[in-house]
């Protein structure tokens, strides 16, 4: 797949916001990330095959070192598992659907080392219980989906800003 020429029909067609409010959680009017720093608002790409209320994508896409990064914010006390298996998938199906749609036609084999996915949550808003939940889940779906997804991470919010230099 050609995915410098994906990254620059992004820049070209995709709209930003800064993941200040991307990372907004509208129930309480707090985000996850303090940053100017703009990203893909991916929830809201021009999707018609699909019906946006029903589908689970990450809140923004990162192209970095020719893979792409599905970036999820998780800012509630209880996820549940499945949001975390359908956010994976079906951003891996929404995506190639529309860089399809766009007339990009390239196969993706499998297994697949092109994309990844970051879960970010704040480790202040969370119980103690939740971060062996984190961990056990991060394992369960590095080894269910090691054919789709080279790399699964569930990760805080401070690690999220080093490692995406926020």
């Amino acid at each position: 797949m050609r995915i410098n020429d994906i990254e620059q029909f992004f820049k070209g067609n995709v709209p930003k916001k800064t993941l200040t409010e991307l990372s907004l959680d509208s129930n309480n009017n707090i985000s996850l990330i303090n940053s100017d720093n703009q990203s893909f608002d991916f929830d809201n790409i021009d999707t018609p095959i699909i019906q946006r209320d029903k589908i689970k994508t990450s809140d923004t896409i990162y192209f970095k070192n020719g893979k792409v990064i599905f970036i999820e914010f998780k800012r509630g006390q209880r996820i549940p598992e499945t949001d975390f298996r359908l956010k994976a998938m079906e951003s891996i199906v929404t995506f190639y659907n529309y860089v399809f749609n766009q007339n990009f036609t390239d196969n993706i084999c499998f297994p697949n080392d092109l994309f990844q996915i970051y879960f970010i949550y704040n480790k202040d808003n969370i119980s103690a219980t939740a971060l062996p939940y984190f961990r056990n889940l991060e394992r369960k779906f590095r080894t269910q989906f090691k054919h789709f997804i080279s790399e699964y991470h569930i990760i805080e919010s401070d690690e999220f800003i080093r490692l995406f230099n926020t």
